[in-house]
């Protein structure tokens, strides 16, 4: 039997003792919390999660200093390196994402955001590679099978990239971007329609211009067919081209170009052009060009631009240097985009000023002194293996003859898949 309190003891627990008692528990921490245990975790990660989007600095400083409490905690480091990959430092995010599969190599979320790091970074083999080891021990994972199809589809193993779409689709018939790239993957040609029209403010005739393009891809990268048919003041005038986008390495690729008009009435005689694009991490890609038109004695540009590209945000800023006898003149253009989940669409502001704020093309473009120009564009795909790309814009311009002349584009571009 237990032995009875005496009196003395049952003194210490009366009813100024117990209130003590109780005041000391609600004082004292629960050791699992004060330990940082899961109810820190969570918080920790969902307060970045809840900024990940708009504040990823913020996001990223909350989550190191998780990380240096609980170096172990898997999905504040997950969710460190897709913050990480989302910037561009896709060699930091790399590091993240496999030090969090080594501990945990079944870990969904760490798998496919090194999946995409792969992609993102122009690495197609080695993210179907991680695909395909996630397949063996979850087969029927939507997101694997469409991640690993883009793998696939970039290393152009279309046939292979089809497969992988349909079955995912099969799997979960909402998945958009597995129904989108189920369609193209079998089809790698592109044709498109392009018309564009010019009113000018003086009333003078405006500018009409018709492009056919045919473009596909090839294990080096694409290219690109164009016939191009304009008409100005009555006279007509034509232009063939060819452009290709070689894959140099692994951030690098490269923009060759080629034109020639036989009656070089409103298009240059000939024309030429290459740019080398490099990324440079942190989501930042540069790049430098030449172009060479022949108008006249011949007219040479140089263009260089920088791009960041932040989660589906893109902002592009390019000048262009354009030397000649009297000088040189420049211009600039600045462009933001934002890209939609499915592939295809997006939507585009843009805004230039200079000497000729957009890509020189013809006789129209080579007659301005300065500009101003604001555009926007909408892309958008559609069902039955097309798409459709609107464009609009306004320019106010000083020429030779004439300031403040107004032109007003509008462009309708239609792609067919086949």
């Amino acid at each position: 039997m237990d032995r009875p309190l005496p009196q003395s003891d049952f003194g210490l627990i009366g009813p100024l003792s117990l209130i003590g008692f109780l005041a000391l528990l609600l004082v004292t921490p629960v050791p699992c919390l004060a330990a940082g245990g899961t109810s820190a975790t969570n918080d920790a990660v969902s307060r970045a999660r809840a900024m990940e989007k708009d504040h990823r600095a913020e996001a990223l400083k909350l989550l190191e200093e998780r990380l240096t409490e609980d170096p172990a905690d898997s999905d504040a480091r997950t969710l460190h390196g897709i913050v990480l990959s989302w910037e561009g430092r896709y060699d930091d995010a790399r590091l993240d994402l496999r030090m969090v599969l080594a501990a945990h190599p079944g870990h969904k979320d760490a798998l496919a955001a090194l999946i995409n790091v792969e992609l993102w970074s122009d690495h197609p083999a080695e993210a179907e590679k991680l695909a395909r080891s996630g397949l063996d021990h979850d087969g029927r994972n939507p997101d694997l099978l469409l991640l690993r199809a883009k793998a696939l589809k970039a290393m152009l193993k279309l046939r292979e990239a089809h497969e992988a779409a349909k079955i995912a689709t099969q799997i979960d018939p909402g998945n958009r971007g597995a129904a989108v790239l189920r369609e193209s993957s079998l089809r790698p040609w592109l044709l498109t329609l392009t018309h564009t029209s010019d009113w000018f403010s003086d009333g003078r005739t405006p500018w009409r211009e018709d492009q056919l393009a045919l473009s596909h891809a090839i294990p080096a990268g694409k290219m690109i067919a164009r016939f191009s048919d304009a008409t100005r003041f009555g006279d007509g005038s034509r232009q063939t081209e060819i452009d290709y986008y070689p894959r140099l390495r692994p951030g690098s690729y490269a923009y060759l170009n080629a034109g020639y008009s036989p009656d070089a009435k409103l298009y240059p005689r000939y024309r030429a052009a290459a740019d080398i694009f490099q990324s440079i991490g942190h989501g930042f890609e540069v790049t430098a060009g030449y172009r060479r038109l022949a108008f006249g004695s011949g007219v040479n540009i140089y263009t260089a631009a920088a791009t960041k590209y932040h989660g589906n945000w893109m902002l592009t800023g390019r000048t262009y240097l354009t030397p000649d006898s009297i000088g040189t003149s420049h211009s600039v253009q600045i462009t933001l985009r934002r890209y939609f989940g499915d592939g295809q669409s997006y939507c585009t502001v843009r805004g230039g000023w200079g000497s000729s704020p957009a890509e020189i093309n013809n006789v129209t473009d080579i007659g301005i002194l300065s500009s101003r120009a604001f555009a926007a564009e909408f892309a958008h795909g559609l069902p039955r293996r097309l798409s459709f790309l609107m464009q609009g814009g306004v320019s106010q311009q000083d020429r030779i003859n004439i300031t403040g002349l107004y032109d007003v584009t509008l462009s309708a571009n239609f792609y067919f898949h086949f």
